[in-house]
């Protein structure tokens, strides 16, 4: 048999990375010139949409709706946009929009365990955030997680991670307000 014959048998599989060796290839070309975000989902490497201005200003609002609850309740508390968490050892996302508590500063990335509340904005992205990134949170135990959903206009939102899901799932339409979790605030989405 001919070398191009074994070649062609080879079985086509993916190459899984650690977080560890997935962070390191972040820094390197291509990766690092990719626009868009790239999360690590159980080893394979998965890019993101670049955000569009929709998403953007959704984003945007979010953080600085949440940023103004959580200011009064001390430094054990930070609103952030896109903060890099690995929630397993194979499996680093980026929500949208977080809201960690009591986070390690001097780590490279933020733990599940400091995730309190993980807001992804859904504009073309509704399934895989309803989906495949809804089950990565509860699995990872993350206490709450909203899907802003700007086509229906409305916030999914879970708590209570029980079995790989969350069992707590409520709609708040734009307009309504919505109980912000560890809080007695409520914020307003439009």
């Amino acid at each position: 048999m001919t070398a191009a014959g074994n070649i062609s048998q080879l079985r086509q599989t993916p190459v899984r990375f650690s977080a560890a060796e997935f962070m390191e290839l972040t820094q390197h070309p291509p990766i690092v010139d990719w626009p868009g975000k790239i999360e690590l989902v159980e080893g394979e490497i998965v890019r993101m949409a670049p955000a569009n201005v929709r998403h953007w200003n959704a984003q945007r609002l979010a953080f600085l709706r949440l940023q103004s609850v959580f200011a009064d309740l001390g430094t054990g508390w930070i609103v952030g946009q896109e903060p890099t968490v690995r929630l397993a050892p194979d499996t680093i996302r980026e929500p949208d929009v977080a809201v960690l508590c009591n986070p390690d500063m001097a780590a490279t990335l933020f733990d599940r365990a400091a995730l309190f509340l993980a807001v992804e904005v859904a504009d073309t992205s509704l399934a895989i955030d309803l989906g495949v990134k809804r089950l990565d949170y509860a699995t990872a135990l993350v206490a709450h997680y909203w899907v802003i959903d700007l086509n229906g206009r409305c916030i999914h939102v879970m708590s209570d991670p029980q079995s790989q899901d969350y069992m707590t799932r409520t709609i708040v339409r734009f307009g309504e307000s919505i109980a912000v979790p560890g809080t007695d605030g409520t914020i307003v989405t439009d």
